[in-house]
């Protein structure tokens, strides 16, 4: 049962219905790491992408003014992030099975996510969960609560609350979600004017 104290976090974020690779496993409680080593884990292949996503966001405001100063600088420094951001989608899908797997429609915000499972899980299950955002490749590792679990004709609908994500990784998960969004929106607008 949802406290009116959890509320308002939840609805803070934006949900979308997307369609990415997500892989979940149920864990035991002794599996969850402490926050504190979760959010200083070391940058592994998987977290590669995800990590070169917040640094990127992180220096746009330098690279705005840069253009400003000097768009032909500002060209090259785009390339080469371009070029790194290749490197690491190879890397990923080099060192990864998952993102090759096919993907699967889910309801996301940074808050949770809500999917569809072929088998039921309890309410208050915890997970691990790992996803993959396409299409730039950033995956995201994170652990999560089973809030419910209904019978749907196609399969089992399970809502996730995510309890522990690295902070990078919800900035990420943020403005990927404010991107799917926005790009739903144009979408739905160039359908009607059609």
């Amino acid at each position: 049962m949802e406290t009116s104290e959890q509320l308002p976090e939840r609805r803070r974020f934006f949900r979308v219905e997307d369609e990415i690779v997500l892989v979940y496993r149920p864990i035991a409680p002794d599996d969850m790491p402490p926050a504190e080593a979760f959010q200083n884990q070391l940058v592994d292949h998987f977290s590669l992408n995800s990590t070169l996503a917040y640094l990127t966001q992180e220096s746009q405001a330098q690279l705005r003014r840069i253009e400003r100063e000097n768009p032909a600088v500002a060209d090259y420094l785009k390339t080469l992030d371009r070029k790194i951001e290749v490197l690491a989608q190879a890397v990923m899908i080099s060192h990864n099975h998952l993102a090759d797997q096919p993907t699967h429609t889910v309801n996301l915000s940074a808050a949770g996510i809500a999917f569809t499972a072929d088998q039921p899980l309890a309410e208050g299950d915890l997970l691990e969960l790992k996803m993959v955002l396409p299409p730039s490749l950033v995956g995201i590792v994170t652990f999560g609560r089973v809030v419910y679990c209904t019978r749907q004709p196609e399969g089992w609908r399970v809502g996730v609350d995510f309890l522990s994500m690295r902070e990078q990784d919800r900035e990420v998960l943020i403005r990927h979600v404010v991107k799917r969004q926005l790009t739903l929106i144009r979408a739905r607008k160039h359908s009607s004017e059609g």
